[in-house]
């Protein structure tokens, strides 16, 4: 099975498109269904409201056994080009194999949805990260939410998700940063082939953009990117610290050019940017493109699901 997903992965090559990523959630929702036929991993939880709007939802992946200590945490956040996307595909099993993964291994999984355009203007996303966290501080140290940790909660961004939780961060105000810590409290970031900034001259792209960002010019939409937004922090900013505020960025072997393009342009401004150049982590999933990697999750295939297992470790051991 893995090889013909490889074989899938490489014909495809880094084109991206709508049926493209319809075809390798397809591939891989029946993987899951035969490698998980029922959510035995975890107690999962579902559609929690987190905030006023209908997709303002969050499901809980808690470990089935008991635990006295708090356990880590890890809030995971869909991609679908700003438009689309759920926490639930292919009739349950996806992301719930992000869920059941992290859940298997001690760790509470919260996966989220938020507001699609035409629903939502910048910066939107942005806030219902802001919100979802704030549930996840005031909620998950109870029992029947997995007896998480509060103070050590990983988010995990895929895609546009990943551009979500960067406008949440770096829009805040944080220039008085040794007297105003990051609230509430974000033990890492994880950046799963995320937009960093956009080519606004495809088409479809810029009817999604426009209504996101609320104008065509593309100086504007830049500039409330994370690499535009990076560029406007203070370098003494705690969120350009990886050794105060890890970060973790994660490409496909596979991804499409743009965010290839938008992801070393952040890895750049971040270097320029932080305490005596210091990057951030950065890791390619060899095999994979802009999908496949966090579908595999909870397969055979469990090169992303360690790396991610260990940075949480890692961050949450501070």
């Amino acid at each position: 099975m893995q090889s013909e997903i490889l074989e899938a992965v490489e014909q495809n090559g880094t084109t991206w498109a709508p049926a493209v990523a319809e075809a390798f959630r397809q591939i891989y929702g029946r993987r899951h269904q035969v490698l998980n036929p029922t959510k035995y991993h975890a107690v999962v939880k579902e559609n929690i409201s987190y905030g006023p709007h209908e997709r303002n939802v969050l499901d809980v992946y808690s470990p089935t056994e008991a635990s006295i200590a708090p356990r880590p945490v890890i809030v995971y956040v869909h991609g679908g080009n700003l438009v689309a996307g759920d926490k639930v595909w292919y009739k349950g099993s996806l992301y719930a194999n992000v869920g059941n993964y992290f859940a298997s291994h001690g760790i509470v999984a919260v996966i989220i949805n938020y507001r699609l355009v035409p629903n939502v203007a910048y910066p939107g996303g942005g806030d219902d990260i802001q919100m979802a966290r704030e549930w996840v501080y005031h909620n998950i140290s109870k029992q029947q939410s997995g007896n998480g940790d509060p103070e050590k909660v990983v988010l995990v961004g895929s895609s546009v998700g990943g551009l979500h939780i960067a406008t949440n961060v770096y829009l805040a105000d944080h220039s008085n940063v040794n007297y105003k810590p990051v609230f509430p409290p974000i033990a890492g970031i994880v950046y799963l082939s995320t937009p960093f900034s956009f080519d606004t001259t495809p088409e479809d792209r810029q009817t999604a953009l426009r209504a996101y960002y609320e104008t065509e010019d593309a100086k504007e939409i830049y500039e409330h990117s994370p690499v535009g937004l990076i560029e406007a922090l203070s370098a003494s900013s705690l969120v350009l610290d990886p050794r105060k505020f890890p970060c973790l960025i994660v490409l496909a072997q596979y991804d499409p050019k743009e965010i290839q393009d938008s992801t070393f342009s952040f890895i750049e401004e971040y270097r320029r940017k932080s305490p005596q150049g210091i990057l951030p982590e950065f890791v390619v999933v060899a095999g994979h493109n802009h999908i496949s990697h966090v579908c595999s999750i909870g397969t055979e295939d469990d090169v992303l699901g360690r790396i991610l297992r260990e940075f949480v470790g890692k961050v949450c051991s501070r």
